[in-house]
């Protein structure tokens, strides 16, 4: 695939990071030359200086017929021109980055010329709603339209799985658990065998049906309930989606600010919702309002060492599920480590849903885990496929990649060494950094 991305901010950096190592021709235009110069030092992909509003400079970076457009600087006026000028040059799909809510009705952008405007706040509210429903969730994904899951979780020290590989966990359990996937043990990534031995606060990632991830899931985290009470730090408009979000699911929402004004204008859209004027890191107001009888507490202001403080002391109050809004995506990881359940990067939120539209060979979508640069690939098998008609067991698998279900006609296969891939199976594999290339290799068709 050709692809055009505009705007070398942090969505965009992310975004080209993403996609670049996957072989694909990446183009990225940008104004500022000291970006456009980091970028090119740090990623193997083309630079073109320049407006990406002006058709010259889209023109020679090669829009005309491009597979994907992706417009992502931070203003919403720039990319939205861009997607209008690059449909008339002939790109294929069209991505922008829209926050303004006035561009948008019922929740859809009423432009034509965009196919997918991407508003990166309600990317991460979605996020941030799926964990909290989710209990023993720390981060949620889905595939083939959420028939196929992947859940993250944090083990706990009275989990019926510490102290077991994974080979005895299966022995006692049976098909009664999902498939572990993947294994984070501090900064370290890897992908399990069977005499792996899970470890409490070791954070693993199950795949396979909704149902069967849901029942799973007690046995790594044994404590989770649907959340009624929730507080939220930040009344910018994350705060207040998130909140209409929660409120509209039944569940009793605080909402604290330090700006009167933001405070005000909250209590106006907000009429459930109790908004409180105050700093979120002040521990005399979180606990005379209760928040240990909280099931949820979110810090989503635009400071992020307001959010990480924010989320510390509710956790030490005892709050329920602490949930934190970064801007580096490299503090994603850490904050597990220092005792936030989880959190969420705007940027990873972003730039994940747009290379969702990127293809290459059999991948239909591909996913990456917000704390390092592993994929889940869905990949969709060709009649000539070489990997067709022979057993798991006899074809030669990347070591750092795993096959984490099949879906055949609609129904999932948990793949085995007897499984034998058929012509138009949909695959699903997470893969290392290292083993991405050699996948898809693998599932190339002849």
């Amino acid at each position: 695939m050709k692809i055009v991305i505009i705007g070398a901010g942090a969505v965009g950096h992310d975004l080209a990071q993403k996609i670049s190592r996957r072989e694909h021709d990446v183009v990225v235009v940008e104004r500022d030359p000291e970006q456009l110069r980091d970028l090119q030092e740090q990623l193997d992909c083309h630079v073109v200086a320049g407006d990406g509003a002006d058709p010259s400079v889209l023109e020679e970076a090669g829009v005309p017929g491009c597979d994907l457009f992706a417009a992502v600087t931070d203003r919403d006026e720039v990319n939205i021109i861009a997607c209008l000028t690059a449909q008339r040059l002939g790109a294929r799909i069209r991505v922008g980055r829209v926050r303004g809510e006035h561009y948008y009705r019922e929740g859809r952008l009423f432009l034509p010329g965009i196919d997918l405007a991407i508003n990166p706040d309600q990317e991460a509210v979605h996020a941030i709603r799926r964990i909290l429903f989710q209990a023993a969730a720390t981060d949620i994904y889905e595939f083939a339209e959420g028939r196929v899951r992947v859940v993250g979780t944090r083990v706990e020290e009275d989990a019926f799985v510490v102290g077991k590989t994974l080979l005895e966990i299966h022995q006692a359990l049976g098909r009664r658990v999902a498939l572990v996937t993947t294994l984070v043990r501090g900064e370290e990534t890897l992908i399990p065998r069977g005499d792996t031995v899970i470890q409490k606060d070791d954070r693993v990632y199950l795949a396979g049906e909704r149902h069967l991830i849901d029942g799973s899931l007690r046995y790594f985290h044994t404590h989770g309930e649907r959340p009624e009470r929730v507080m939220i730090v930040g009344a910018n408009a994350m705060g207040l989606e998130l909140a209409r979000d929660l409120m509209a699911a039944g569940i009793k929402v605080k909402l604290i600010d330090r700006s009167e004004e933001k405070c005000q204008r909250a209590a106006e859209l907000l009429h459930h919702a109790l908004v409180l004027h105050g700093d979120g890191t002040d521990r005399e107001l979180l606990a005379s309002e209760g928040v240990e009888q909280t099931n949820g507490f979110i810090s989503v202001s635009t400071d992020e060492e307001t959010n990480i403080m924010a989320c510390l002391l509710a956790r030490y109050h005892g709050a329920g599920k602490t949930i934190c809004r970064v801007n580096r995506p490299d503090y994603v990881p850490l904050l597990p480590l220092i005792g936030i359940d989880a959190a969420v990067s705007t940027r990873l939120s972003t730039a994940a849903r747009i290379a969702r539209f990127v293809k290459s060979g059999a991948v239909v979508s591909s996913e990456s885990l917000g704390f390092s640069d592993s994929e889940f690939l869905q990949l969709h098998l060709a009649p000539d496929g070489r990997c067709l008609g022979r057993r798991l067991a006899e074809l030669s698998f990347p070591r750092e990649a795993v096959i984490v279900a099949v879906l055949r006609a609609g129904k999932i296969v948990t793949p085995h060494g007897d499984t034998v891939l058929q012509a138009d199976d949909e695959v699903f594999v997470f893969a290392l950094p290292s083993a991405l290339a050699e996948v898809e290799r693998f599932f190339a068709a002849d």
